[in-house]
């Protein structure tokens, strides 16, 4: 049975269960070296304790920081619906729950989340299979993002082995390009560029472009670009009668 499908068998995050498999050895030989001394600390409150780190579990999904003061509002919320009106949701009690499920706090990446080992795996195995099995190879088609930092200089040259290399900053001035194409590689769709400018002045005099074109402040691949993009492939394939697969 896939790991994924056990969390979901016992209603626990499928990180969780990976954290009960990584320490099954710890948690297994507890009782047999500590049935004379120490017992599992457990909290008064225990119902609470669950449905905050239950709550807790479901917040990344939905894009929300969680401080310190949101956890015991949350928890005073549990404990005011199970009937604890003399839970006081205290800072040692906040402290003693982080050290309990090792909460800390970490910088929030803007770049990309961490996606679970095991929704990789499932994605893999399944998605392209279901894909293959409704197009043919030639109409599905991969659109990937990259950068391309036009200005930028070599990070290394040539020099005498005493000396030492000073350069400048590197320059940020980039463009924002979307490749696409068929997964047989014959067909090649128009690249979509993105710059800041609305009317560059390397664009003068020119009649036609090679590439879609588009721009913003940043040079950044934003929604509403993508969906203009989408729309108008969407058209073009409809004109042709073509229906075709776009993984992103």
């Amino acid at each position: 049975m896939k790991k994924k499908d056990t969390a979901l068998k016992f209603g626990i995050p499928p990180n969780s269960l990976s954290t009960i498999i990584k320490n099954r050895d710890k948690i297994q030989n507890y009782d047999s070296t500590n049935s004379c001394s120490k017992r599992l600390k457990t909290c008064a409150y225990e119902d609470v304790d669950e449905a905050v780190f239950k709550w807790i579990h479901t917040m990344p999904y939905k894009n929300v920081p969680i401080s310190g003061l949101f956890i015991i509002e949350k928890a005073l919320q549990f404990a005011k619906t199970l009937g604890y009106d003399e839970f006081r949701g205290s800072n040692g009690w906040l402290e003693k729950f982080k050290r309990r499920h090792e909460i800390m706090a970490q910088v929030i990446s803007s770049e990309s989340k961490d996606v679970d080992d095991n929704d990789s795996e499932y994605w893999i195995m399944e998605t392209p299979s279901k894909i293959k099995k409704n197009y043919k190879p030639e109409n599905i088609f991969n659109a990937d993002e990259t950068a391309l930092f036009f200005q930028c200089l070599p990070q290394k040259t040539l020099t005498f082995k005493k000396d030492k290399c000073f350069g400048e900053k590197q320059s940020k001035a980039r463009l924002t390009d979307m490749l696409r194409a068929n997964i047989t590689g014959h067909q090649k769709l128009k690249p979509l560029v993105i710059g800041r400018s609305k009317n560059p002045g390397c664009f003068k005099g020119a009649k036609s472009l090679e590439v879609d074109y588009d721009f913003n402040k940043k040079s950044w691949m934003k929604s509403d670009i993508c969906e203009k993009w989408v729309q108008k492939l969407d058209k073009c394939m409809i004109a042709e009668c073509c229906k075709i697969a776009l993984v992103f």
